[in-house]
């Protein structure tokens, strides 16, 4: 089933003139998505990986309103987050509900915590007033979880956080749309192409890096959604815009989840006024993310034992009982690109850069590009864009597939080691696009977060169940499915044992 209807997208692709193409299938280009199928325009939607693989897979979790970003006064930024958290959390409360959090302040050296009170207070007021009201008091984990160093109240507000998980939201916005003018494809690489000025449409060029088929698109407009990978896109086909990105990398460790922890904590570092945050999720607590600026795409996905430390040692000096190497469940990594002007030059802690996105239009040609961009705002930017877009091509006045197709129930299953009941595996390569072990164990699920060596376990306990999702990922064919998890077997060893091994 999954295999015949990926073949009709393809023929779809060829048979179509879209109205729009977006390129990459992150939480950006998949809200677009969503939002110009919704209004009826014809659109395709290709990612060169699985949809959300990239940025959009290694997220906190949180749906928040920029507090860090008043320590460098970038208010319009805070404003604009905030407005855009309180509507997800207000429009899509099956997704996202609001979160405590305890802002925990340094025990030493300042800031002054009745200051940084002051600033929660102008935060709620940015706010509108629409989370719970910011205060200080007693925290019920402290002298069991936090070091008494930290004193034993904190300082507590409200934000945002998904129910499940970053991947399964970016997917939920594509899922539902799926006829033969509205086509998403993951692992499609967009090879080439050019803009043909006397039919005024965009050719691409198209392959399917799952096989040997290919084909030729053809659309009058094109949004580049790439995320960090939107600069290398532009430069494929000429499109020159007066921004670029810089990337950040955003590293995270999931441990297992002390009982007392039902609250999100935000720990103040003291250095560039950075802060860290410990966040429950389902089994795990997700401890960072690190900052650390990367000059290239590969260097920001990967973990290093720089990034493992750097987050143990900040866990020494925040919790009575740190957790250790052994502790350590899984590795998460995601590239923030940050929009600049292009001649931007400067070395600075990247903290220090602005986190608003840019929608850059190119002026001679029907080409629209995004920089920046995170799940907050998500929903405000693709109607930006779409607006943009509305302008110079309004959507049909009677459109024929303008709503979404009702989602099938969903068929559940269970895993070692976990209570959670899961997705299936043949749901989700028969609904979701799901082609591989890391498409189902990390983005359709969160078995590779929550159960050791991405799923494995700690021994290869869970290799049996392993290979049996791989034997459905891959309709019964035992040497694709071996093939598979041997693949997968030697990525966890490249990516995740080997590198707790050099710690």
């Amino acid at each position: 089933m999954a295999q015949h209807k990926r073949q009709q997208s393809w023929q779809h692709v060829r048979r179509t003139t879209f109205d729009v193409t977006i390129l990459g299938g992150g939480i950006n280009g998949a809200c677009l998505y969503h939002r110009l199928c919704t209004a009826g325009y014809k659109v395709l939607l290709v990612d060169q990986g699985d949809f959300a693989a990239g940025t959009s897979q290694a997220s906190g979790m949180m749906i928040w309103g920029g507090l860090l970003y008043l320590r460098s006064l970038d208010l319009l930024s805070v404003y604009r987050f905030s407005q855009a958290r309180d509507a997800m959390i207000r429009n899509l409360p099956e997704w996202i509900e609001p979160a405590p959090v305890h802002y925990i302040p340094a025990h030493q050296g300042p800031p002054d915590p009745r200051l940084v009170l002051g600033g929660l207070y102008f935060y709620w007021l940015l706010g509108h007033f629409r989370r719970r009201s910011p205060g200080w008091g007693k925290t019920d984990m402290d002298g069991r979880l936090i070091r008494n160093g930290h004193g034993l109240e904190s300082l507590h507000y409200e934000e945002g956080m998904l129910r499940t998980s970053d991947a399964r939201f970016v997917l939920h916005w594509i899922t539902p749309h799926q006829t033969p003018e509205q086509v998403p494809l993951n692992y499609c690489a967009v090879t080439g192409g050019g803009y043909d000025a006397s039919e005024k449409r965009w050719r691409l060029e198209l392959r399917d890096t799952l096989g040997d088929d290919s084909a030729e698109a053809r659309s009058r407009w094109v949004v580049n959604c790439a995320g960090a990978w939107a600069d290398p896109v532009n430069e494929l086909f000429g499109i020159e815009t007066p921004y670029k990105h810089v990337l950040s990398k955003g590293v995270y460790l999931g441990v297992p989840r002390p009982p007392e922890h039902e609250t999100t904590l935000v720990f103040e570092m003291g250095d560039h006024g950075d802060a860290i945050t410990y966040s429950p999720w389902g089994p795990i607590s997700l401890w960072g993310p690190t900052e650390t600026r990367v000059e290239n795409l590969d260097a920001g996905r990967a973990v290093t034992t720089a990034d493992i430390r750097f987050l143990l040692e900040q866990a020494e000096r925040n919790f009575t009982g740190p957790p250790g190497r052994s502790d350590i469940v899984s590795l998460r990594s995601g590239l923030r690109p940050l929009a600049v002007p292009k001649s931007f030059e400067r070395d600075c802690y990247t903290l220090d850069i602005s986190r608003r996105h840019r929608i850059a239009q190119h002026d001679g040609l029907p080409w629209i590009s995004l920089y920046g961009g995170k799940i907050t705002g998500c929903t405000a930017t693709a109607e930006e864009i779409a607006a943009r877009i509305g302008r110079a091509l309004p959507p049909p006045p009677a459109p024929v597939n303008s709503g979404a197709r009702a989602e099938r129930p969903i068929e559940y299953t269970g895993f070692p080691g976990l209570s959670q009941k899961l997705p299936s595996a043949q749901w989700c390569r028969d609904h979701e696009f799901c082609h591989t072990l890391d498409d189902y164990l990390r983005r359709r699920t969160n078995i590779s977060q929550w159960v050791a060596r991405e799923g494995l376990g700690r021994h290869d306990e869970n290799l049996a169940e392993i290979d049996q999702i791989a034997l459905t990922l891959n309709h019964g064919d035992h040497d694709k499915a071996a093939h598979s998890v041997r693949r997968y077997r030697e990525r966890v060893r490249n990516d995740f044992d080997s590198v707790l091994e050099r710690l």
